[in-house]
């Protein structure tokens, strides 16, 4: 079905149509009847616009590439789902990559979206070090960091303040006694792993605490290699009480192992990771979480990626979102 089949059915100009199915009747003064009558005729017709033929006519496909790191994080499953429903908002579709972790696979969507024509790309790079070759795609395609930065971009991003948040978990972790503490970190010299440590590492210099080097891992972002990381420490300090977890996933690996060395008589151990909140009614133990506000990112990060498309300037294009540090089931005294 056309617009000229609903132009027959109510008698209404072309331009008049197009107007309102596009979505521009308050930019074209129309008003509500004219709007309500067109659209439900375009209803009774079954009418779906032409989204190619519109996307060659403005040039923009109203479609933004979303690549996440890994899918299966709850995090980035949450994220995605807040931005894909902001987007909608604003009338335009995503399409929803997964790098799961690999570089590769990362350079390997950045083409297909660009060849798919999208207007702009949100991404949780996976890759840490600079860019070169998203430097120069953000010349020609709006880019915006999420989450995770590289070093040294001009390219706007958004993030968390991973490196306070870090810092206050350990302040707590210390709080409840507990000196010698475990880092389990993710993918080595990746932006989470190296702002989350420094802020780790600040509160032990703060505390007059050393840093044991022996106790600091960076193994990947996995179920997996939380386990790895969490056998590995307790083989060098079977006497552990306290973990810094990087992220959820670690966190999730981390717990397997805890839990059973303590069926086993192994003394409880005091754990700390960063986006566990789902996690914190369901297990019945002392946890200190540090909870991203995913909203928040998301909103900013759809901003900036349509103030990019439409050539809005902004004053701040890095924007840094502040991140809640909470303790469960700890006693007062500790927390």
């Amino acid at each position: 079905m056309t617009i000229k089949s609903i132009q027959a059915l109510t008698g209404f100009s072309y331009s008049t149509i197009s107007r309102v199915v596009n979505g521009k009747a308050k930019e074209y003064r129309i008003s509500e009847e004219t709007c309500n009558k067109i659209l439900e005729a375009a209803e009774r017709l079954n009418y779906r616009p032409n989204i190619l033929a519109r996307g060659l006519r403005l040039k923009k496909t109203m479609t933004i590439g979303l690549i996440v790191s890994d899918i299966q994080n709850p995090f980035f499953g949450e994220l995605g789902s807040g931005i894909e429903r902001e987007l909608r908002s604003h009338g335009y579709s995503t399409i929803l990559c997964n790098a799961n972790e690999v570089a590769e696979n990362e350079e390997f969507y950045l083409r297909v979206l660009v060849d798919r024509n999208v207007d702009g790309i949100i991404i949780v790079p996976v890759q840490a070090g600079e860019w070169s070759y998203l430097e120069t795609l953000g010349k020609t395609t709006p880019v915006v960091l999420m989450d995770r930065t590289v070093h040294h971009t001009e390219l706007p991003w958004v993030t968390s303040e991973n490196a306070l948040a870090a810092e206050a978990m350990t302040d707590r972790l210390i709080a409840a006694g507990h000196v010698r503490i475990a880092y389990l970190g993710g993918t080595p010299l990746s932006y989470i792993t190296e702002v989350r440590f420094t802020g780790f590492r600040r509160s032990l210099m703060r505390h007059g605490v050393p840093l044991d080097p022996g106790l600091v891992f960076s193994a990947g972002y996995s179920i997996k290699s939380g386990e790895e990381m969490m056998t590995e420490a307790l083989k060098r300090e079977p006497g552990l009480r306290a973990a810094f977890c990087v992220n959820n996933l670690v966190f999730q690996g981390a717990m397997r192992v805890v839990q059973e060395a303590e069926t086993k008589g192994a003394p409880g151990i005091l754990m700390a990771a960063f986006d566990i909140r789902a996690y914190c009614d369901i297990i019945k133990r002392p946890l200190v979480c540090a909870n991203q506000d995913v909203e928040t990112i998301a909103l900013t990060a759809v901003n900036l990626i349509l103030d990019r498309i439409d050539g809005r300037p902004r004053q701040e294009s890095h924007v840094v979102v502040p991140i809640k540090v909470a303790t469960h089931r700890l006693p007062a005294a500790d927390a």
